[in-house]
């Protein structure tokens, strides 16, 4: 009985399809009165293919519109990559533009007035575009005059978009000693004495040397930013924080290298610690743009 049931189920899918001779035909089909086992196989193959369609995602725009999210997300970045670029080339620009250059003391470059209320005004040349005073007060415990620098500079940036007409200074003492005013050349050579009287000795404005000690620390950040990003291997999220930190040293480098170039003396040390920081900051913002950029494209391109 096994043995004509193997034969039957062999036979089952011809017969279904009404594809065997009458003989066999009418042998399955007895056998099939009797064996439960072959008839339920002969109905499995009576009824139709259970073709059902492929599961259909709940949101089968997601795709479409995570790539648009993502092109969205390129143009963005690439907006404000270009506008970080032509801020840095602006602002470099202006830092260029705007970097003081000291006169040096001629007679003809400034004149000192006494006026009847005890101050004194200076007047200087038209070449001049901006001028500065500072109290220097007492210097020397036994000095009783009371001392004031004075200086003047010219830049392409006021020379275009500055007033034009000389540049005047008053002075008004705050004591009754003797008044003297220096104008500090700034050029390397001692500051000239132009009101007062000549004292024992000269005197020099010196440029500042805190913008070198700032560079100094900035590569003294850098190595050890490097070391603890080289040994952080096995923390990603340690290494991808320290790994941007590690980009801010070389921004303030560069910085540095845009508004001083490869000096690190200053005679305006605050404004030029402005521009720098300003200028390395747009050029971090800048890089870390362009990394994601490039990582956002790499995406696109692979999807």
């Amino acid at each position: 009985m096994k043995q004509e049931c193997s034969i039957v189920r062999d036979l089952l899918p011809l017969y279904v399809e009404d594809m065997v001779s009458p003989e066999t035909a009418a042998f399955v089909g007895e056998h099939l009165k009797t064996c439960e086992r072959c008839q339920g196989e002969y109905q499995s193959l009576h009824q139709p293919p259970d073709i059902a369609p492929p599961p259909q995602e709940e949101h089968p725009e997601a795709p479409l519109r995570l790539l648009q999210r993502k092109l969205l997300l390129k143009r963005i970045q690439t907006a404000l990559l270009a506008g970080a670029f032509v801020l840095v080339i602006l602002l470099s620009a202006f830092a260029i533009l705007s970097a003081p250059r000291y006169f040096p003391y001629t007679a003809q470059l400034l004149e000192v007035t006494e006026q009847a209320d005890g101050s004194l005004t200076i007047t200087f040349d038209q070449a001049v575009t901006q001028c500065q005073v500072e109290s220097l007060g007492t210097q020397e415990p036994d000095n009783q005059s009371e001392s004031y620098s004075i200086q003047a500079w010219t830049s392409p940036w006021d020379q275009w978009f500055s007033r034009s007409g000389s540049r005047t200074l008053t002075i008004t003492p705050h004591t009754d000693r003797p008044v003297r005013v220096y104008y500090a050349q700034n050029n390397g050579q001692g500051d000239v004495l132009v009101y007062g009287e000549h004292p024992d000795g000269g005197m020099e404005t010196l440029p500042r040397l805190v913008l070198g000690y700032y560079l100094f620390l900035a590569a003294g950040v850098f190595a050890v930013l490097l070391v603890v990003w080289l040994t952080a291997k096995k923390k990603p999220k340690v290494r991808t924080w320290v790994g941007r930190a590690l980009l801010l040293p070389p921004a303030y480098g560069v910085g540095h290298l845009i508004v001083l170039g490869f000096t690190t003396v200053s005679y305006c040390a605050t404004r030029d610690f402005i521009l720098i920081v300003a200028i390395g900051a747009l050029v971090y913002c800048l890089v870390l743009l362009a990394a994601s950029l490039y990582r956002l494209w790499r995406e696109l391109r692979s999807d």
